[in-house]
């Protein structure tokens, strides 16, 4: 009874090991990779079927099937970019939510840093030159008082205790 007990617990470990050794597939996307790489790509797309959203947000049965689609290839080990390539190839280039870094796609991804570097270019110029101004500034002197102007104030604060 022991020793079937143990071929079976053997048997079930070498079970579960060769199924977890072959779950990768042809190239090791499976699981939390595979979901993970597929929300990617969902991300990377508009969807044709919901106006302004994203693949990956579009509750529409035919955005369903489509990212079926997209995810069995990624499955079956094609590239990501093939995929994405195909699906702006068959809907068009309005559908990419990520512009390329070519052409208008290079001065969409160029403007927004240019316009933060101009920022902080600014905010830089502009600390200095207070810092510059405030430390040239004289500093301004009081007289000091005499000694009845110190007596009167002594007297006017005794009152007001």
């Amino acid at each position: 009874m022991r020793s079937s007990v143990t071929k079976i617990l053997i048997a079930f470990c070498l079970a579960l090991s060769v199924s977890t050794v072959f779950a990768d597939g042809p190239d090791g996307l499976k699981g939390e990779a595979l979901d993970r790489e597929a929300t990617s790509l969902y991300q990377q797309v508009f969807s044709p079927f919901c106006p302004g959203r994203s693949l990956n947000d579009c509750p529409s049965s035919k955005a369903a099937e489509l990212k079926d689609q997209m995810r069995a290839e990624l499955e079956a080990g094609k590239a990501p970019e093939v995929i994405l390539n195909e699906v702006i190839q068959k809907f068009g280039e309005e559908y990419r939510a990520v512009p390329r870094f070519t052409g208008v796609g290079m001065f969409v991804w160029l403007v927004p840093i240019g316009f933060v570097v101009v920022g902080l270019l600014i905010a830089v110029g502009l600390s200095i030159r207070r810092n510059k101004n405030h430390s040239t500034r004289p500093e301004v002197s009081t007289p000091p008082l005499s000694a009845e102007d110190e007596q009167r104030i002594r007297d006017e604060l005794s009152r007001i205790e």
